[in-house]
């Protein structure tokens, strides 16, 4: 029921601006000096409408915390957070 929620929410942002924002979490393998190596996950940022997706932001490094970006994910996709607020919200958060 949430997948089909999220649906005809991205459908409904379609028919009224074209295209909508879509955060994807994503996996990455830092290094430190002092911890070694390490996976963190950060936000991949698509716009994507009825033609094309287009990645227009990726931040590898937001938390080792996946569940924590993966809700934020789902959160910044569902209200459609435009994306040049997304640092200033990520800085709010953290």
């Amino acid at each position: 029921s949430d997948l089909l929620f999220l649906n005809l929410i991205q459908h409904l942002l379609w028919r009224r601006w074209g295209f909508v924002f879509q955060y994807l979490p994503i996996e990455n393998e830092m290094m430190s000096p002092y911890l070694g190596s390490y996976q963190t996950f950060g936000l991949r940022v698509c716009r994507i409408d009825t033609c094309t997706d287009e990645e227009i932001m990726c931040l590898p490094d937001i938390s080792t915390n996946y569940f924590f970006v993966l809700r934020l994910a789902e959160l910044f996709t569902r209200k459609q957070l435009d994306p040049l607020h997304l640092l200033e919200v990520l800085e709010d958060l953290l």
